[in-house]
């Protein structure tokens, strides 16, 4: 009798355990059920981008390095739709001291989030990004924060899918933003600056192509409406690179043509880049 007890107690511990392994898979794929029967795509396609960068004529005590690495996620399709996430994080290093090779300054965080309709000749975007800015090593009262609407209309080959494989010889974006000062618990969801809108033109004209070998010119223009006053970013980027199986490394040259933002402004200055692309 103590023996049947004893099976029994057995059986329904491993009972137990399966019930706990099992459930995990099957809530994950209740999930997936509805994008199965609507034919919704489930790609989870990564594409990204990377640098390291050095200021090459900076006098200051705030711009000696750059680094960043971005991450874009298709999580879903169905058509022409998709809707994505992007991670970015950037981290601005200060003028070196002592026997420290990297001093971080600052790092400046993005997440986003939107749908994206691709057509064989334009990208259209539209998603919600929110980004903020945190002082390292710095007691700053206050810290930017930012949660802004973006709609993007750009060449298709502009695509995180597509850019590395262009072959067209010039390509265009058009992006506009818009920072609703808004309160949530009495704070602005917009604080740090006095940024309302922006709009970015970006172009990518390829002047030299050899083999997997390439050179573009890229001119950024960047204009944000402040309170009372335009901000600008502008920037001639040239880039050298090779390709090989869709991924891309090469060296980047940056001029700030005229940079007069209140968060980050390294006016006139050049910046030399490897960089990496996939």
């Amino acid at each position: 009798m103590t023996n049947n007890k004893c099976r029994m107690k057995s059986q329904c511990f491993s009972t137990k355990i399966l019930r706990f392994s099992v459930s995990p898979f099957l809530r994950f794929s209740f999930l997936l059920l509805p994008c199965l029967l609507l034919g919704i795509e489930v790609p989870l396609e990564f594409h990204g981008r990377a640098f390291l960068g050095k200021y090459l004529n900076s006098d200051t005590t705030l711009y000696n390095m750059d680094a960043s690495i971005n991450i874009y996620c298709t999580m879903l399709r169905q058509g022409n739709f998709s809707f994505f996430v992007r991670y970015q994080d950037d981290l601005d290093m200060a003028e070196q001291t002592g026997g420290v090779s990297l001093d971080p300054r600052y790092a400046h965080y993005y997440i986003a989030g939107g749908i994206d309709y691709l057509t064989r000749n334009y990208l259209f975007s539209m998603y919600f990004m929110h980004d903020c800015i945190h002082d390292i090593d710095y007691e700053v009262e206050g810290t930017p924060v930012f949660n802004r609407f973006r709609l993007q209309i750009t060449d298709a080959n502009l695509h995180y899918s597509k850019r590395l494989l262009a072959t067209k010889r010039f390509l265009w974006s058009v992006e506009l933003g818009f920072y609703p000062h808004w309160k949530y618990n009495g704070w602005d969801i917009n604080a740090g600056a006095d940024y309302k809108y922006d709009v970015s033109l970006i172009s990518v004209l390829n002047i030299l192509r050899k083999g997997k070998f390439g050179i573009d010119i890229d001119p950024v223009f960047h204009f944000t409406k402040g309170d009372s006053c335009f901000y600008h970013q502008h920037m001639l980027q040239c880039k050298s690179y090779y390709r090989n199986n869709g991924k891309l490394i090469g060296l980047e040259l940056d001029y700030n043509i005229w940079n007069n933002d209140p968060i980050k402004n390294p006016d006139k200055l050049w910046l030399l880049s490897i960089f990496v692309e996939f």
